[in-house]
């Protein structure tokens, strides 16, 4: 499977954009970039994708698995694979001449997207809809190829695609849509003073989360859950971050945009700040996408998504605060384990009435 990558911060995005940084002829100082951003809406769903190559069945994957109709996560592959072949040679290579031209030189194609509505995620206006696939973008690998002339070997690499080649991409009547068929954003990002737009980032994100524009397109009023940006001019699309609502927030800071790095003399204000409970309920998110138990027993792979999300996504501010993995692992386990249980507790009983 290709795996999508997350989506960071924009914080991460300001270390990120130093490698596009140029340093003039006469100075050693770096420019940094001034970048021209497109955003989406962020959907509140689990993430999926739907791959191709020919010669190949297509298959179904979730963040971190391939999944089947046996083996499912949230019914998206029992949904997806009846129709999966029809929709890719009917509605994608018609109206995609580059998609059709890797398709016939062997490269796989992967269409990432959210699969969201029904009952997949709570606290969001597109909750109760039909579930909905909608694509959000599209990655061509190019496929290994032995050696090289001077006997090198080569590697897949791999690129994402323009969104000018796939944004007409869908079929509605299959509940399939397209991130483009909904309200977009933009904004100049200058990386030399990037506080100057965290007011427009937050302004357009507390918009989204007043009202989710993809629940007003189905006529569904309720809150959305952020906006993604990504920069397609210089970077490619490599370039994104995310901005969350309030409401899905994992940390606990003031800002909805931060520039600045958190710094904590304490380990528990630390541990306050970052293992909330929207973050404990995305570990729950893991283990159902791994078809793993919520119950005591499991307790372990909870702790242990944890630990690493927290390490990964607040590195900077545990660098920052000469936190250490042992240290925060020790308080983590002490202030989710009665959580937990609660949590486990309650899914042993709906579990009991659905039987």
């Amino acid at each position: 499977m290709i795996s999508y990558p997350a989506t960071e911060q924009f914080l991460q995005a300001i270390t990120a954009a130093d490698r596009y940084a140029t340093v003039s002829s006469n100075s050693d100082v770096k420019d940094q970039p001034i970048m021209n951003f497109i955003g989406t809406v962020k959907l509140h769903g689990t993430n999926a994708a739907i791959g191709y190559q020919k010669d190949s069945h297509p298959w179904c994957q979730s963040r971190n698995r391939v999944i089947t109709p046996n083996n499912d996560n949230a019914g998206f592959a029992t949904y997806i694979y009846p129709f999966a072949n029809n929709f890719f040679f009917s509605d994608i290579l018609p109206h995609c001449p580059t998609i059709r031209h890797h398709y016939e030189n062997g490269d796989k194609i992967v269409i990432f997207g959210e699969w969201c509505g029904g009952a997949i995620q709570k606290n969001v206006a597109i909750y109760g809809l039909p579930t909905m696939f909608v694509i959000f973008k599209i990655q061509i690998v190019n496929q290994y190829t032995g050696t090289d002339a001077d006997n090198q070997e080569q590697h897949a690499t791999s690129y994402w695609l323009h969104p000018q080649e796939w944004s007409n991409i869908k079929c509605h009547v299959r509940s399939i849509y397209n991130i483009f068929d909904f309200p977009t954003y933009t904004i100049q990002v200058d990386f030399n003073r990037p506080e100057l737009s965290q007011e427009t980032l937050t302004k357009i994100t507390e918009q989204v989360e007043r009202q989710c524009p993809v629940g007003a397109h189905f006529n569904r009023f309720g809150i959305g859950e952020g906006v993604v940006w990504a920069e397609w001019t210089q970077t490619a699309g490599n370039l994104t971050f995310k901005v969350k609502g309030r409401q899905h927030q994992v940390t606990q800071g003031k800002a909805l945009v931060s520039v600045n790095v958190a710094k904590f003399t304490r380990v528990d204000h630390f541990i306050q700040y970052s293992c909330t409970e929207n973050r404990m309920r995305q570990a729950l998110d893991y283990m159902r996408e791994q078809n793993v138990s919520i119950e005591m027993k499991n307790l372990r792979i909870f702790l242990r998504w944890l630990v690493t999300d927290i390490c990964k996504e607040e590195k900077a501010a545990m660098n920052a605060s000469n936190i250490n993995t042992k240290e925060i692992h020790e308080a983590i386990s002490k202030r989710t384990k009665a959580w937990f249980m609660k949590v486990s507790i309650e899914n042993q009983k709906k579990m009991q009435k659905e039987e």
